[in-house]
């Protein structure tokens, strides 16, 4: 049993270029892990893989029983009810792995979306499919839940596609990776992350070493491309009879000996011959290409407010769930960086949801939630198209540097989750927050992108408060936590 896709291509309606042009892979089963950055065309190739979308051109294996689970945990999946209401050892099992409680598929519009996330994969697992994608499954999990996954992906058995960006499932569970490099190519490599990034670091090394020769071979014979063009010169002044006295019959005698003998044309010759090495060192020197990637730090236009204390949180029990969450006094300075930890379903986006109600109506805030719906995505979208010249070619050098492609970041129909984050924070800095809100803010984003991320936010003068379960994101750009935990709030 095998997936293939032949000549695969793709382009989104309101596209000028197509996202997939020319694909052909193949997929075993096994889990293969697909790399790139947002928006190269990775949830895209899984869904035409899945027979979601129909390829423009090419063709795709089909006979094969498919399901995918989407980045987005809002929508139930499809036979929830049905494997809540089964009873049988496996539904059990993946119920035991995953600690689904028997009420939770009955209140999924009240779950996290780290709970929701769990029974998306539990559902998909149980229905046992030929082939399962995965598009972002830990988006929005904690350490615990993580695990669990990773425990619960290994046992399919069929042909996997994992789509993601962490690198700890990635090196635990793909036994491939597929790359998308620039200009559309897919590349695969054995191993996990670790194994595949190292062995496309080396072809990386190799190639711009292979390059720096080439440039220094193409150097040398452009120099003596030019010296030999210069003799070429001289040799047909040589050769031409203009200048000499009609009467000189000498001179004529000699200059048509050197042309019948061919030694004044040698140069000439030389010359043709250099620039085909010419030709040859400038096509090597351009086989030899190295992508250039953006690694600056993102600039951040913001100050501190000029209050010293941005939020006051008095002490308070509210409700969480079908429980309670007891809050002390809390402050939020006009410099402090917070991180919100805990895991799933402790109650971190009702302390939020809380937190934003006590919010003073004429502090600049940027407010940046876990998910969107489709309507609000296209409001973000239109609201960045509707901006001026000058504010419009802002937000896009800062998506740019957060390593997205700015000349179609605003074509709506194939803006992805992680483009559309990056959207929203470089437009939203537009206003100068003074308080930045963001809930999960490494979702969707590649590597490189969350990189960027970290290095903007822990330069960012203002105050931060960030929920987030990727502790090595906190420790860059946080200096205070609060723990949200067995229904209480501990600030560490």
């Amino acid at each position: 049993m095998q997936l293939s896709l032949s000549g695969v291509s793709y382009a989104y309606p309101s596209s000028v270029q197509p996202i997939l042009t020319d694909v052909t892979i193949a997929f075993p089963p096994g889990w293969t892990g697909l790399l790139g950055d947002n928006g190269c065309g990775k949830s895209t190739l899984a869904r035409i893989a899945c027979g979601l979308i129909e390829p423009d051109a090419g063709s795709v294996t089909r006979g094969l029983v498919c399901t995918m689970c989407p980045q987005e945990a809002d929508v139930a999946p499809e036979g929830l009810y049905d494997f809540a209401a089964d009873y049988g050892r496996e539904a059990r099992e993946l119920r035991r792995i995953f600690r689904i409680e028997d009420d939770m598929p009955w209140r999924f519009d009240e779950l996290s979306f780290g709970e929701r996330k769990k029974l998306q994969i539990a559902v998909a697992l149980w229905q046992r499919p030929d082939v399962l994608v995965a598009d972002e499954p830990t988006n929005h999990l904690d350490a615990d839940a993580r695990a669990q996954l990773a425990a619960a992906l290994a046992r399919f058995r069929g042909i996997g596609i994992l789509v993601s960006h962490d690198r700890e499932l990635l090196d635990a569970l793909v036994d491939r990776c597929v790359s998308f490099e620039p200009g559309g190519k897919l590349v695969v490599r054995p191993g996990g992350y670790t194994a595949a990034h190292g062995q496309a670091e080396l072809e990386r090394t190799s190639t711009a070493r292979e390059r720096a020769a080439a440039k220094e071979q193409l150097a040398r014979l452009s120099a003596e491309q030019d010296r030999r063009a210069h003799e070429a010169a001289r040799a047909t002044a040589r050769r031409s009879k203009r200048h000499i006295d009609p009467k000189d019959k000498s001179a004529k005698a000699k200059i048509d000996l050197a042309i019948y003998t061919g030694q004044d044309g040698a140069a000439g010759k030389k010359t043709v011959q250099m620039n085909a090495q010419v030709d040859a060192a400038r096509k090597r020197v351009e086989a030899a290409f190295v992508h250039k990637r953006y690694d600056g730090d993102l600039w951040v236009d913001a100050s501190p407010s000029p209050r010293k204390t941005v939020l006051h949180v008095p002490a308070a029990t509210i409700a969480c769930g079908e429980g309670i969450l007891e809050i002390p006094e809390l402050y939020v300075g006009n410099t402090d960086h917070i991180g919100i930890v805990g895991p799933n379903g402790a109650g971190k986006s009702t302390l939020l949801a809380h937190v934003r109600g006590l919010l003073s109506p004429d502090l600049a805030v940027l407010d940046i939630p876990q998910e969107l719906d489709a309507e609000e995505r296209e409001h973000t979208v239109a609201g960045v198209a509707a901006l001026s010249d000058a504010e419009r070619g802002r937000v896009l050098s800062t998506v740019a540097q957060l390593n997205s492609d700015p000349d179609r970041i605003l074509e709506g129909g194939r803006t992805s989750p992680g483009e559309l984050r990056k959207l929203m924070l470089a437009s939203g800095m537009l206003c100068r927050p003074v308080l930045i809100i963001m809930d999960e803010p490494t979702n969707h984003l590649d590597l490189h992108s969350t990189e960027a991320l970290e290095r903007a936010l822990a330069a960012y003068p203002g105050a931060l408060l960030l929920v987030s379960h990727d502790r090595a994101f906190l420790q860059a750009c946080t200096t205070r936590t609060w723990d949200v935990r067995d229904g209480r709030v501990l600030e560490r």
